[in-house]
């Protein structure tokens, strides 16, 4: 007896349900200006419409010549093969991006490092007495026209290397 009565009570909640999904919907306006909506008719004093829950009606006018291809080709899904080339194309130009971001960051370090080592080597050039090693490992000092000139060069060097 109690399953059969669990039965009746689901199809009437199920009929309910449907019956509910179905229904209209009535817009009520009454004489204050108060909006009200409920799925029972209006009262006979006020203002009514009544909703539908239907499908939504398509626009009313329709694009025309290449705007109407254009819509066509955007709202058209792309098969799958055109979605994995676009998605191929994407990844490649990531690819490259990244490729290039990186290339320009190791070429600012490599920038950077050069102005760093140059702007030292001109800093030892100002300081004072400067020594080189000749072929033979000797050690010799160089002279004022020497300094000079190697001041020029990294001079140059600083300014290659070190300009924004």
């Amino acid at each position: 007896m109690k399953p059969l009565w669990l039965v009746i009570v689901g199809m009437l909640a199920a009929a309910i349900y449907v019956e509910a999904s179905h229904a209209q919907v009535y817009k009520c306006v009454d004489a204050g200006g108060r909006t009200v909506y409920s799925q029972i008719p209006c009262p006979a004093n006020t203002k009514s419409e009544t909703l539908s829950r239907g499908v939504i009606a398509a626009p009313s006018s329709a694009p025309s010549g290449d705007a109407a291809k254009d819509a066509g080709k955007s709202a058209a899904p792309a098969s799958t093969a055109d979605q994995e080339k676009a998605f191929q194309k994407r990844a490649q130009d990531q690819q490259e991006s990244a490729q290039k971001d990186a290339q320009k960051l190791a070429d600012a370090k490599l920038k950077e490092e050069n102005c760093a080592r140059t702007r030292g080597y001109l800093q030892s050039l100002q300081s004072g007495r400067v020594s080189q090693t000749n072929e033979a490992g000797e050690r010799s000092f160089l002279d004022d026209s020497q300094i000079a000139a190697e001041m020029a060069k990294a001079q140059a060097q600083v300014d290659q290397y070190c300009s924004k």
